[in-house]
């Protein structure tokens, strides 16, 4: 099932239940703007991290990420939010380079450079909110939007036969999504800590000149666990 129908289906859910707990919102949050700034660990799943060649393998690993977002509150349970987040995740070398070892059979000395996958998105969505409990307040996000994804130049060569594989540095443009848990803290009444976990999915395709069909299909989802600050803004 594809990233866009699973977004769909819970758009759906989520809909009906965001007009039902609006009518009873109280008016205390409405209108109520929150500036987040998060970094973290970002950290592959799935196919992403499979370290086999296999389909849809794509040998990342761990890396680190930034997010800034805004959250608006429409009322005491529910609001909207949009952000803009940069990860990088390292291509794991010298699991790729096991892979040729095990397949060529110890012919030659194989040797893989990789740079690193980065993605870059922007997402809007609908947050449902837990309302504040001494100081602290709960939501779950839902976001959808487009992510810019970028496969790192992969160069692999064998002593014996010279260059054996390579993809150039491209990037594909597509849907996002992401599912999130945020926590708030506040220290004031205007600025907070927060910690964050969300799961992030997109479906880029890229360009592989030494394939036959000249590119293709790496389904990305990795979570990012986030740390950061939080602002009421006036």
């Amino acid at each position: 099932m594809t990233t866009e129908i699973v977004m769909k289906k819970i758009l759906i859910i989520l809909l009906p239940l965001l007009i039902i707990l609006n009518p009873v919102n109280s008016q205390e949050d409405v209108g109520k703007n929150i500036l987040s700034v998060n970094t973290g660990c970002s950290i592959p799943f799935d196919d992403f991290a499979a370290q086999k060649m296999v389909s849809y393998a794509g040998f990342a690993g761990a890396g680190m990420n930034m997010e800034i977002g805004l959250l608006r509150y429409s009322g005491r349970f529910i609001g909207f939010s949009s952000s803009l987040g940069y990860a990088s995740l390292f291509f794991k070398e010298k699991a790729y380079q096991a892979e040729y070892d095990r397949i060529l059979g110890g012919y030659g000395q194989n040797n893989v450079s990789a740079g690193n996958y980065q993605v870059i998105s922007g997402l809007l969505g609908f947050i449902i909110k837990i309302p504040e409990i001494r100081h602290t307040e709960a939501l779950l996000t839902w976001q959808m939007g487009v992510a810019i994804s970028v496969h790192p130049e992969l160069v692999v060569s064998n002593s014996e036969l010279g260059v054996i594989n390579s993809v150039t540095k491209n990037y594909d443009r597509k849907i996002a999504g992401n599912l999130g848990l945020k926590v708030n803290y506040w220290l004031t009444e205007r600025y907070g800590i927060s910690l964050n976990y969300s799961l992030n999915f997109t479906r880029p395709d890229f360009n592989d000149e030494t394939s036959i069909e000249k590119f293709f299909i790496l389904p990305v989802r990795y979570m990012n666990i986030n740390a950061g600050f939080v602002m009421k803004l006036k």
